[in-house]
């Protein structure tokens, strides 16, 4: 009597059928096999299809014959790990030339008035954006100090007469304490380099400049410019 009972229990207990949507559902279903997922339901079966192993995140997976019990069983995949790289676009350096602003610079070294910009930085102690690259950011509509890069000496170029007159030029210290202006000419003598050029200081309105190897600035001190766009 207790064998018929204990058979009858089995039998029942094979047949139980559970509401299911992945495989891991049908953990509690006591299957004497592995239980899976099929249309739905807990089944106490051995998979056929790939399309009997419903994995999570709704991803499909594969029938296996296990090599250990010669059974097949619903196996699912790893999950795939996604990696978003972020792209950063550099603006270009481009060579800040407004040669053609010769007679704009001339006329306001006759009117000896300083010349403001807002993208210029403030003189100290003052409200008043008229600091040497003021000059050179009003008359070439430039783009900020902090956007500058070094171009090319001008004391390196000098003795080969390859800069432009009344192309912009500046020092490029890490101070604070920087001079930016136009270069108007160069002598290379017995005498050594001498530069020229237009400029003017938070102190003192735009005015030709004459520099050498021990001026403060000195001539070595001075770089064509280039800006970002």
């Amino acid at each position: 009597m207790n064998t018929f009972i204990t058979f009858l229990f089995s039998i029942l207990s094979i047949s139980v059928v559970l509401s299911c949507t992945i495989n891991s559902d049908c953990r509690s279903s006591h299957c004497h096999l592995q239980a899976g997922c099929f249309s739905g339901q807990c089944k106490c079966v051995e998979c056929t299809t790939d399309e009997h192993c419903l994995c999570p995140g709704g991803v499909r997976g594969h029938c296996n014959r296990n090599h250990h019990d010669h059974k097949l069983y619903c196996h699912c995949p790893a999950a795939s790990t996604t990696t978003t790289s972020t792209t950063t676009t550099t603006q270009p350096l481009v060579p800040l030339d407004c040669s053609n602003q010769k007679i704009s610079v001339i006329e306001s070294i006759a009117e000896n008035l300083h010349v403001e910009d807002d993208r210029a930085g403030l003189c100290p102690g003052t409200n008043k954006h008229q600091t040497s690259e003021a000059l050179v950011i009003q008359k070439c509509n430039a783009t900020a100090r902090s956007s500058w890069s070094k171009g090319v000496s001008v004391q390196h170029e000098c003795p080969k007469n390859t800069i432009q007159a009344y192309t912009p030029i500046s020092t490029f210290y890490d101070s604070v304490n920087n001079t930016a202006g136009f270069f108007i000419d160069c002598t290379d003598n017995d005498d050594g380099i001498k530069l020229k050029m237009a400029a003017q200081t938070c102190s003192d309105a735009p005015k030709i400049m004459e520099l050498n190897e021990t001026t403060n600035p000195k001539i070595a001190d001075f770089f064509t410019i280039f800006q970002q766009i």
